[in-house]
Order: C-alpha cells, then sequence, then structure tokens
C-alpha cells in the first residue's frame, strides 16, 4: 500500500454550532458534502476571485469539527484570512498543524479513513496524534511524488498556484468549486466566469520532446517566436520529460519551442484538462 506522508501541511481544527454554514460562507465547495467517509476540496479567494488559498476539509472522528489542512507556507496567512470573517459566529479555529499526522493512502484496497481524491485517484486521508508510529506503510518519497502528481495534473501552491491565480486558470473548478451552493466571498466573479467568461491563461501537461530538463520559470515561445506561456513544474518520469505550466488560451492546443539560456526544447502539449472529478 503506497503512503505519503502530509504531516508537513498546515493543519486547522473549526469547532462551534456554526462551523458549516460559516465555512460555507468563505469556500468555493459546498462544506455539506463532507463526512467522516469523505474529503472534500476548496479554494478560499479574495473578493475578486483570486486565491488566497487551495484547501482540503475533513471532520473528525466523533463529527464534531472540521479539519482543514494546506501547503505550510499559508499556514499564518489563511489562519488570519479566515479568522476575520467570524464575528458573531459560534466558531472556533485552531491551529493543529504540530499536533496531528495527516497521511495519504494512495489508491488502497480496502482501505478505512475518508475518501479523497488529492492525486486523481481514490485515496484515503487518515488523521492522527503527533507521536503515533505507523508501520508497514510503503512510504512514496518526496521525488516519486513529484513525479506522481505532475504527471496526474495536480498544481500546487508557489509552483502553479499563488495569490494572483484565478481556480479556472488552474482547472480548480473541475475539482473544488460547486456553482450550486450559497455565496461565499469571491463567488460572484467565479460565477461569472464560468457562465459568460473566459480566462485568458490554463494549466496544462507539457512533454518535452528533446533537450535539457526545463526549470520552471522558462518561456513557453511558439513558431513565431512569441511567448505563449511558462513552465512551472518539470521532471523525469520513466525516461520522458514532462511538466505543467500555463499556455493563452488562444494557443490551445499548441507546439511550443522552449527557449531559455540559449538552450531550446520541442515542446507538445500533453493534455489540456485533468481526468479527475470529485
Amino acid at each position: 500500500m503506497k503512503r505519503i506522508n502530509l504531516s508537513r501541511r498546515a493543519k486547522f481544527r473549526i469547532t462551534g454550532e456554526d462551523r458549516i454554514r460559516y465555512l460555507n460562507g468563505q469556500v468555493s465547495n459546498d462544506v455539506n458534502k463532507v463526512s467522516p467517509n469523505k474529503s472534500i476540496s476548496a479554494c478560499v479567494t479574495t473578493a475578486k476571485g483570486k486565491l488566497e488559498g487551495h484547501i482540503w476539509i475533513g471532520v473528525n472522528e466523533n463529527n464534531d469539527a472540521l479539519l482543514v489542512d494546506t501547503d505550510l507556507n499559508l499556514r499564518e496567512s489563511l489562519m488570519l484570512r479566515l479568522s476575520k470573517y467570524i464575528i458573531s459566529d459560534d466558531v472556533e479555529i485552531t491551529d493543529i498543524t504540530d499536533d496531528y499526522l495527516l497521511l495519504h493512502d494512495l489508491e488502497p484496497e480496502n482501505a478505512d479513513g475518508a475518501l479523497s481524491i488529492r492525486y486523481g485517484n481514490e485515496g484515503h486521508d487518515h488523521w492522527k496524534r503527533a507521536g503515533e508510529l505507523v508501520s508497514g506503510a510503503d512510504w512514496m518519497s518526496e521525488k516519486n511524488l513529484e513525479e506522481y502528481r505532475i504527471f496526474h495534473g495536480i498544481p500546487v501552491w508557489d509552483s502553479e498556484l499563488n495569490f494572483d491565480t484565478l481556480p479556472q486558470e488552474a482547472l480548480l473548478d473541475k475539482i473544488s468549486v460547486d456553482f450550486h451552493k450559497g455565496c461565499y466571498v469571491g463567488q460572484e466573479i467565479i460565477s461569472r466566469l464560468e457562465s459568460v467568461g473566459q480566462v485568458k491563461r490554463k494549466l496544462v501537461g507539457l512533454k518535452f520532446k528533446s533537450g535539457p530538463l526545463p526549470e520552471p520559470g522558462w518561456e513557453l515561445i511558439d513558431q513565431d517566436n512569441v511567448k505563449v506561456g511558462h513552465v512551472t513544474s518539470a521532471c523525469s518520469k520513466e525516461g520522458d520529460l514532462i511538466g505543467l505550466g500555463y499556455v493563452k488560451r488562444n494557443k490551445l492546443p499548441v507546439k511550443t519551442n522552449n527557449i531559455k539560456k540559449n538552450l531550446s526544447s520541442e515542446v507538445v502539449i500533453r493534455h489540456t484538462l485533468f481526468t479527475n472529478s470529485q
């Protein structure tokens, strides 16, 4: 059984009678979908629809608290963002980053825990108290995990996601947005993009057919020597050079060249849509 250690992620516990209603007003997915058997992903956005965080939401075993995890770099900012909207709500948010382990079983058979689709396939999350040892696990290395998530088109913070990203650009609307739920911060912009607008760029999978392994930030140049996008992540997987990047919407699909510091590599779009859904 492949197991991923996500314990370094920032983790929060949300308690109080108003916890579900409150969090539903802050995130893009419907918190009512969460159960002890299922976790969901969601976006936390500004009023202009740009990301302030991408989170996963679960519940504890007693079903009396919501459990939220996100990238460790957002530990302070997300805590402040969620807390500032608590006014007269019966809600308390506690930072439990150092108190709990978070483990994810990848494609498990007959596994318990909460179903979640963190890496494009069904897996299960397990929240454990810090200090609880887990034996018998086949741990995935950081290198293998990076290859796996790039291959499956999973964006992460500080690579594909940042404070200037719209959910639709990173295709998070496919897995992390419920367009039928009630209001939340940023809903107007996100819903308008869905119904009448289009973003200017899209996250795509890339395959580099020759040359060196690209670095994040390398430009994608078309045949007319015009920049059409850039690389956000890249790795070598089983001899193939693959990556993720953003490409202008009107250039999809397109063959491009990658040019940086006099190094050139032919690039093709490997996929334009995530296949995972939730």
